[in-house]
């Protein structure tokens, strides 16, 4: 009995763990996702989102609409982390884009981002007379998989990882932007 109930527990604390996590490793990309509850129509999200200025839409379909996100600044405060200790590429000084696929079904809806890339300031090394310089362009998937972009790095998976969770959450989340109402 006892070896029944630790076999249970362990099942369901994997389970906990793997639902708590947005990001999914797709083609050796990094994906981020998630499903939002929503009695909102698809024009209307739309609407909602656009209107924050964030995010900008190149396509639609009957259950689908796709985009772009740029100039997107990670929210680390938010998230309820101070810049100490923060990853100098979630930092103000950096700009994330990437594209975006939002999926509708009765009630709900899914927000995925893809090919998510930083641009932060160039910077440029000079020492003994050499020059090494970085245009400040890089991928999500740099900071987040290891060498083969089969895993997570360790350091990913901590305040990095919720940070970004926290900051494409909020982006997507309609409930989030109230619409005010001119008719007084």
């Amino acid at each position: 009995m006892k070896k029944i109930l630790i076999i249970v527990l362990l099942n369901f604390s994997i389970f906990a763990i793997a639902q708590e996590s947005a990001f999914i490793i797709s083609n050796k990309q990094v994906v981020w996702q998630r499903i939002y509850e929503s009695t909102k129509s698809i024009k209307e999200v739309k609407n909602i989102l656009s209107s924050t200025g964030k995010i900008k839409f190149t396509g639609e379909d009957a259950n689908t609409l796709t985009g772009e996100v740029s100039d997107f600044i990670m929210d680390f405060k938010g998230a309820g982390y101070t810049k100490m200790g923060t990853p100098m590429y979630l930092s103000n000084s950096s700009k994330f884009s990437g594209n975006f696929k939002i999926e509708f079904k009765e009630g709900r809806y899914r927000a995925m981002v893809t090919n998510i890339n930083s641009k932060d300031d160039k910077t440029t090394l000079y020492y003994g007379g050499i020059s090494i310089g970085d245009n400040g362009e890089n991928t999500l998937e740099e900071f987040a998989l290891t060498n083969d972009r089969e895993y997570f790095k360790g350091v990913f998976e901590g305040r990095a990882s919720k940070i970004i969770n926290f900051s494409f959450t909020q982006l997507f989340d309609v409930s989030k932007y109230t619409k005010t109402d001119d008719n007084w």
